[in-house]
């Protein structure tokens, strides 16, 4: 029976390897992966069987060949796991060795634990029976661990995930570098009083506590400054709107001065029209008409739709592309009492404006146009599309266009698909003969996408 069980943690060893640290990694980037998670989960129990055929193996050429194989055997097969990841998940290299990183520090951490209780507790019961305490203690130590790091990975990793400064990844997948580097100084280590010591134990908690908690800090202070981005970039438009309804405000005020002259002066006028009309003087009468319509004011306030906010953007843009001798057309159906908020669809709005009147101011061709469309689609969805003019060839990285000002997707992107997302809402961007379409689509039933609005 104790044979049987010998050659089962033989064979069980490699499944605990690589599933319990593999398979999460591939979760947190389940959006991203190249085939179903189903086939993923097989295929690493595949790569994993043939792990365990191997370390059988060599486990049967007995002591030796297992001090001299096991250890090279293990970090093969750690990078071809590593590997595999590279090939099926689509991301940039930064984040997959940074999630990598902080896992091999997980790992390394259940390991440790497990080293230096099967040494300093269970020595001569694991001289008998090979890896079956070891095997043990990994399990319990892994699911100890597991609730914590699983909150780490779902909340802290996915949500640094979603940012796209390629600069800032560039730096921040080196933080658990150095602490797995540490960890693997006892990784060619066979004496072992090493595992049974406290100074390993230690070393281990620091690695892996060390790794999660400046990657924690640098995402709390990342976060900070992406949120005051943001609350800048709300500020910039919500500065821009409130510019546009004063001018628009004193417009008013100067029409409304203007009509009341004009009525004070209705009178006068009326006794004029009657005293051509006494004479039946018809050709002075149709002079005196039309210099009178030529003095009445103009109604000189743009009036897209009702919503002042998002009218008032919407006038600020068109101003900035007819000054700029670009066409300008909107078409804008922005429904009374939108579930939307003023801040973010003036924030989504003035981004992709801004960007076509960039587009449009660099481009030399004669006709350059913007065109906005803004409307209601089924009741429960706003969709909102732009075109505008770009001859210049865009690059794009996982459909998302990639600025014109800084390496990577752009600061006022990045903002558009973060409040589509909030709103249970898509983003689409594409470049065809000569012509830059941006769509958005926005969930406007709150209960379809409110709790998501609550917590962002």
């Amino acid at each position: 029976m104790m044979r049987f069980m010998d050659t089962l943690m033989v064979l069980l060893f490699p499944f605990l390897d690589a599933i319990p640290f593999t398979l999460p990694r591939y979760w947190l980037f389940r959006d991203r992966l190249r085939l179903p998670f189903r086939y993923i989960v097989l295929l690493q129990f595949v790569v994993s069987s043939v792990y365990s055929g191997v370390f059988y193996v060599i486990n049967r050429g007995g002591y030796e060949m297992a001090v001299k194989w096991t250890t090279i055997t293990r970090y093969c097969f750690l990078l071809l796991f590593l590997g595999f990841a590279f090939l099926l998940i689509r991301d940039s290299f930064p984040k997959l060795m940074f999630t990598w990183l902080l896992f091999l520090a997980w790992q390394f951490f259940v390991l440790g634990n497990a080293n230096f209780i099967e040494s300093r507790f269970f020595y001569e019961f694991s001289d008998r029976h090979p890896y079956m305490v070891y095997n043990i203690a990994r399990i319990i130590v892994y699911l100890i661990t597991f609730p914590f790091l699983s909150h780490f990975f779902s909340h802290t990793i996915a949500d640094a995930l979603k940012m796209d400064n390629k600069a800032m990844w560039r730096h921040l997948w080196k933080i658990p570098l150095f602490s797995t580097l540490f960890g693997m100084l006892y990784c060619t280590v066979t004496e072992v009083y090493a595992f049974a010591s406290w100074q390993f134990l230690v070393s281990r908690y620091l690695m892996l506590l060390g790794a999660c908690y400046v990657s924690y800090v640098a995402f709390e202070v990342l976060e900070v400054s992406h949120a005051r981005t943001q609350l800048e970039e709300a500020l910039k438009y919500a500065d821009r709107s409130l510019q546009v309804q004063k001018k628009q405000f004193d417009a008013l005020a100067s029409h409304r001065d203007e009509m009341r002259r004009a009525r004070h002066d209705l009178r006068q006028h009326l006794a004029v029209v009657q005293s051509y009309i006494d004479r039946e003087d018809k050709e002075g009468l149709a002079d005196y008409i039309d210099l009178y319509r030529n003095q009445l004011p103009p109604d000189t306030r743009e009036r897209y739709c009702v919503n002042d906010a998002v009218n008032a953007i919407v006038c600020y843009y068109a101003s900035l592309a007819r000054d700029g001798g670009i066409e300008f057309e909107a078409g804008v159906d922005y429904p009374r009492g939108c579930p939307v908020s003023d801040t973010d669809i003036t924030v989504l709005l003035g981004n992709l404006l801004e960007n076509a009147v960039e587009a449009c101011r660099r481009e030399t061709a004669e006709r350059r146009f913007i065109r906005l469309r803004l409307k209601r689609r089924g009741g429960s969805s706003l969709l909102i599309l732009t075109d505008n003019t770009c001859t210049a060839q865009v690059g794009f990285e996982q459909g998302i266009p990639l600025s014109s000002k800084r390496e990577g997707t752009g600061i006022g992107t990045a903002s558009v698909r973060e409040l589509a997302a909030r709103y249970g809402g898509t983003v689409e961007f594409a470049q065809k003969d000569g012509v830059f379409y941006a769509s958005v689509l926005l969930k406007t039933v709150p209960e379809t996408f409110a709790d998501d609005v609550k917590h962002v």
